[in-house]
């Protein structure tokens, strides 16, 4: 069974995307949201491939379409870093220091999902439209079964075993309930993906081109989506979602209208999080030496020991890469930090890491974008969300393998990499006239080219 999804999912996948970009985007990330729960199903190792499965259908979809010149001028300046970024853990992997299925899942882990920045900086205006409203409706989805694991048990829906082992660990929500995970692989993988479309979702609720069935669906899917953050109970991305609402709200130039939803939306979502002690697990971040024990327990000097100690890396899968229950065993020396640049460290060894900073650097240095851009909104949401996860990464790890998160935060990185897009100006024309002159001497007149010439008066 599990065999025949990944090949299902491959060929999904990849018919979608040589119908268009948008398309095969949107059915990767639904793989991706299914994924969590058709695992925990099957139980079976295959079944770890299906995502990936889907997302090399997409890839060998990329690489047999042809790109138009302004696609290619989109991802001009990102395309070598990703080159970079993915060739030294190329040249790592032939080195023999882990077993060859460990490496091979650390190579997975370090470059796998690299392409999608690529990706996010092809996109254009339509394809990010397009993509948020399937994005609303996914998430939409995802509410239904996160509201009925809520209401109900969620051993209905993921039975218990190892692929589930963590799900069952996080029994720390009041009255000893668990987190919510939806249909992905946990909890925190549910409350990131959310906290990852909201850029989009926002950014498209702006759109002059918005039709009168997406609104609505544009609304419901933020809406639902500020929800499931609170529902997965994670600390971490609410502070994600509340710095991201906070940014729109203080950007936001509009009608009183406007104002006014977002004041009855956030009210709304206030009362129900004030009936449902189980929804409010973000309090416990009042908690300053709780925040802070969590803090220094993942910044810490261990960081400066452990890279004197493996200053070229313990291999690749060897620091930290979530590695599959049945290939756990084959790990030598296993060492780590709960820090995603210690995992790096630990596997790319100081020059691995020191490609990642420098990156980062530069993407943070890209100038931004224009205030006539349409998108202006949403990629300013973008920029400040990246940047949220980027130093998120200093108490956790998981940034590069969350699935669908991964995605859309790679996504999200080519959208900010890129340099920002102006409003396109109405172009100018010359247009000749003989008419409106008793003496029949010639004369010009400048008219915008997207009016007809006989709509303007001679």
């Amino acid at each position: 069974m599990s065999l025949t999804l990944c090949l299902l999912a491959l060929i999904i996948t990849f018919l979608a995307a040589r119908h268009s970009l948008v398309a095969g985007l949107s059915t990767v990330l639904a793989v991706g949201y299914a994924y969590g729960i058709t695992r925990a199903n099957l139980g079976d190792p295959y079944s770890h491939l299906i995502f990936d499965a889907g997302v090399l259908g997409f890839y060998c979809a990329q690489v047999l379409r042809h790109l138009t010149r302004e696609e290619a001028q989109r991802a001009q300046s990102v395309r070598p870093w990703i080159e970079f970024l993915i060739a030294w853990p190329l040249i790592l992997f032939f080195i023999p220091n882990q077993d060859a299925l460990i490496r091979f899942v650390g190579l997975r882990g370090n470059i796998f999902l690299l392409p999608f920045v690529i990706i996010g900086a092809r996109l254009g205006n339509d394809g990010r439209y397009d993509l948020a409203v399937r994005l609303a409706i996914l998430n939409i989805i995802a509410f239904v079964f996160a509201s009925l694991e809520f209401f109900t048990t969620i051993e209905a829906f993921f039975p218990r075993n190892e692929v589930t082992r963590l799900i069952y660990l996080s029994r720390d929500v009041v009255q000893s309930s668990y987190r919510i995970p939806s249909t992905f692989t946990g909890s925190h993988a549910y409350a990131g993906t959310m906290v990852m479309t909201l850029p989009l979702l926002l950014g498209a609720l702006l759109q002059k081109r918005s039709r009168s069935l997406h609104k609505p669906l544009l609304v419901a899917g933020s809406i639902v989506a500020f929800l499931g953050v609170l529902l997965a109970a994670t600390r971490l991305h609410f502070i994600g979602a509340a710095i991201i609402i906070l940014v729109a709200l203080f950007s936001v130039r509009s009608r009183f209208s406007h104002v006014l939803g977002w004041i009855i939306v956030l009210g709304g979502i206030g009362w129900v999080v004030s009936g449902e002690q189980r929804l409010q697990r973000f309090m416990s971040l009042q908690n300053t030496d709780t925040v802070s024990e969590r803090v220094v327990g993942s910044v810490n000097m261990d960081f400066v020991d452990l890279a004197t100690a493996y200053p070229f890396g313990n291999g690749l899968g060897g620091g930290g890469t979530s590695i599959p229950y049945f290939l756990a065993d084959r790990i030598h020396n296993p060492v780590g930090m709960e820090n995603e640049y210690a995992r790096i460290m630990l596997e790319q060894g100081l020059v691995g890491l020191g490609l990642w900073i420098v990156f980062i650097l530069w993407l943070f240095t890209r100038q931004g974008g224009d205030a006539s851009d349409p998108w202006f909104l949403g990629r300013r949401l973008a920029w400040v969300t990246c940047a949220a996860y980027f130093a998120a990464g200093l108490i956790g790890t998981g940034l590069l393998t969350s699935i669908p998160q991964t995605c859309l935060f790679l996504l999200s990185v080519g959208w900010v990499a890129r340099q920002g897009e102006r409003a396109p100006e109405p172009r100018l024309s010359l247009v000749t006239s003989m008419s409106g002159n008793a003496s029949g001497e010639r004369f010009t007149q400048v008219i915008p080219a997207s009016n007809p010439p006989g709509a303007s008066k001679a």
